[in-house]
């Protein structure tokens, strides 16, 4: 007996005339869903950053017309704000693969195995160990290659551990995987960041606090998006050895300079000088994140185009 085809989404068994786009057969009822009107990632990653900034400012003048509060309410805000961002911009990466939309399951799988290894991995081995913290502030420089060469490569191990674990399955099969998979470990990361951020400060100003964490979160998914392309790009086209090694080094770089140009802002709250470490950081989050939509953009019409020339 021969098996029917399957669509790729749900394995039900697809009957003629079948539906392909891409290589992939669906179903009529995914076809569907896969064909509905896309209003484009550039024009979806802006409405996001809008929404984000919005949802900033709304929080900022809440915060405004409070007035002062105890540190039982700053935590309690602060541990809904550490979530929030996290959770927007998760929904916002998961729609972006309109092609074959990845297991829930393994959606969460990568993005709490990203958030246990921060907390268990991660900081432990930054502030025990390597005690960052107690010998960077010495000189600028001295801050800045600790935050790049330990803080952004152990942070950014963690993300490529977890993206590891779904990386060799057969639901990780098109480039657009490695985005969405990064970005979701980065999203653990950042998650785990904002929380520590707002308990060991037990609660904070919700202005700058919640201007943090929403930047912290696009940081992290940037950076784990970015190094996740390379890592999808090396699985489906057979890269040199040394790819995914380069992919990970830029995206660590790039995650301890964001690192260090917000550290001030974690420390002392918003004045002049930090306002303009915190415009440098989200400076080159906002270049990582417009990177990262044209990768998505150009991960799509890869996959479109690959059996269909």
């Amino acid at each position: 007996m021969i098996d029917k085809p399957i669509c790729c989404i749900c394995q039900e068994p697809v009957e003629e005339p079948y539906n392909l786009l891409g290589g992939r057969l669906y179903c009529a009822k995914h076809y569907a869903v896969v064909n509905k009107p896309h209003i484009g990632f550039w024009r979806a990653g802006v409405i996001q950053i809008s929404g984000m900034a919005i949802f900033s400012l709304i929080v900022a003048a809440i915060a405004g017309n409070l007035g002062p509060l105890d540190r039982t309410a700053q935590l309690i805000l602060g541990l809904f704000l550490a979530s929030v961002p996290s959770a927007l911009w998760l929904w916002y990466f998961y729609r972006q693969d309109r092609l074959e939309p990845e297991p829930k399951t393994y959606i969460g799988l990568v993005f709490v195995a990203a958030l246990v290894a921060t907390d268990f991995l991660a900081l432990r081995v930054i502030n025990t160990w390597f005690q960052v913290s107690v010998w960077s502030p010495a000189n600028a420089w001295t801050s800045l290659g600790a935050s790049i060469l330990i803080n952004g490569f152990i942070l950014q191990a963690c993300m490529y551990i977890a993206v590891r674990l779904v990386y060799t399955g057969s639901e990780f099969d098109e480039r657009m995987d490695g985005i969405v998979y990064g970005t979701v470990a980065g999203l653990g990361v950042a998650t785990l960041l904002n929380l520590h951020y707002i308990i060991d400060n037990e609660g904070v100003a919700l202005a700058p606090g919640v201007i943090n964490v929403v930047t912290v979160a696009l940081a992290q998914a940037s950076f784990g998006g970015l190094m996740g392309w390379f890592m999808a790009e090396a699985k489906f086209t057979h890269r040199k050895i040394w790819f995914v090694p380069l992919g990970f080094t830029l995206a660590a770089v790039l995650n301890g300079l964001f690192g260090w140009l917000i550290n001030e802002v974690s420390a002392t709250g918003l004045s002049v000088e930090p306002i303009r470490s915190l415009l440098l950081g989200l400076l080159v989050t906002l270049i990582t994140f417009g990177a990262l939509v044209w990768l998505m953009n150009r991960s799509t019409e890869v996959t479109l185009r690959r059996k269909a020339n």
